[in-house]
């Protein structure tokens, strides 16, 4: 019988308590996309219509109007969400609106459980997922769009090691991708040039912050005034402070590097995910002074993409990043507190 120490240097799938814990997270998981109550919850309305109005193929007409240049039907891709449409309407065709909405949340939180197989230990990841305010409570059960489009990336990203394509195919499900799919890029040309990658993500980042009214107009401007410029993050300092806290966990990977046992492969994916949610942060600070709008509708990708990277940091070699993965953790409890507090997460006890 191999040693406790023996042990933690298994695969986690060959660790009888890691397997465990992970099947227990996804089958509670599980329980929760398929059993909660989504009758009174926010958004339901919107999704129901959404697939129900769907097949009806309307959104083709403002995907290729008549007068429409080429250029402008790529950009209508993204903010016309052409692959949420599409997989709106087969699921409207095939289902009822309400079996295609639980169809749909429970594939988004399969994603997640399955993306985060690949990573060292799948445990915290998922822990993460379910803690985190605007995880599981938000985009895995209420946001779906949103989460749908995480949910892809993350296992286009994790699973098959393609964050640029998954972040492609996440901004044809939600236009706030396509604000990363730049990101994305820059990580994935320079290469091992991380440094490189860094910097010109967040000079990228400050100028689509201060272009960000444009871009809006551009990507998302159809939603514009449907939009609450006085959301209570965007108004709030803490709410850059809380962002830049989350940019630690992927500046310590670029910076100090990943762990020598880690696969090169999945450094490259760990370090490309780092750059962008860096550069993500580095939009939403900027934002927060010259256009709150995008710091809000963006923002949430500043926590999200701590599940891949806070529990890969280099922890167990390096003093460093042993006391920057405390304090995320102390973070996180902080957030979950404040989170119940508020009732984020009043989902999970509302029957």
């Amino acid at each position: 019988m191999p040693s406790r120490s023996q042990a933690a240097n298994l695969p986690w799938h060959l660790q009888p308590a890691a397997l465990v814990a992970w099947g227990f997270l996804a089958v509670v998981i599980g329980a929760y996309a398929l059993g909660v109550d989504r009758t009174y919850l926010m958004d339901q309305g919107n999704y129901l219509d959404n697939f129900a109005d769907a097949p009806k193929l309307e959104w083709l007409h403002r995907l290729v109007p008549a007068d429409t240049p080429l250029a402008g039907v790529v950009v209508a891709a993204f903010s016309e969400e052409i692959l949420w449409q599409v997989w709106a309407s087969v699921l409207g065709v095939v289902f009822a609106p309400a079996t295609a909405v639980l169809v749909t949340v429970c594939v988004l939180n399969l994603l997640v459980v399955l993306a985060v197989v690949r990573l060292g230990n799948p445990v915290l990841p998922l822990i993460v997922w379910i803690l985190v305010p605007v995880g599981f409570a938000v985009t895995g059960l209420l946001q779906l769009r949103q989460g749908f489009a995480f949910a892809v990336m993350l296992y286009l990203s994790v699973r098959m090691n393609r964050p640029v394509l998954g972040t492609f195919i996440a901004a044809m499900f939600h236009t706030t991708f396509a604000l990363a799919l730049p990101f994305a890029v820059i990580a994935g040309l320079c290469g091992r040039r991380q440094i490189m990658a860094l910097l010109l993500a967040v000079i990228l980042a400050c100028a689509a912050a201060y272009l960000g009214g444009i871009l809006f107009e551009a990507f998302g401007g159809r939603r514009l005034a449907t939009y609450n410029v006085n959301q209570a993050e965007t108004n709030s300092i803490f709410y850059v402070f809380g962002g830049l806290l989350c940019s630690l966990p992927p500046l310590h990977r670029l910076l100090i590097g990943p762990a020598p046992e880690e696969a090169p492969a999945a450094s490259r994916m760990l370090a490309n995910l780092a750059v962008i949610q860096v550069a993500v942060i580095a939009f939403t600070a900027v934002s927060f002074f010259v256009f709150p709008l995008g710091a809000g509708r963006v923002g949430y990708l500043t926590m999200l993409l701590l599940i891949p990277i806070l529990p890969t940091m280099r922890r167990h070699d390096s003093i460093t990043g042993t006391v920057l993965f405390g304090l995320m953790l102390l973070y996180l409890v902080y957030l979950t507190v404040k989170t119940y507090l508020e009732g984020t997460y009043d989902i999970f006890f509302g029957g």
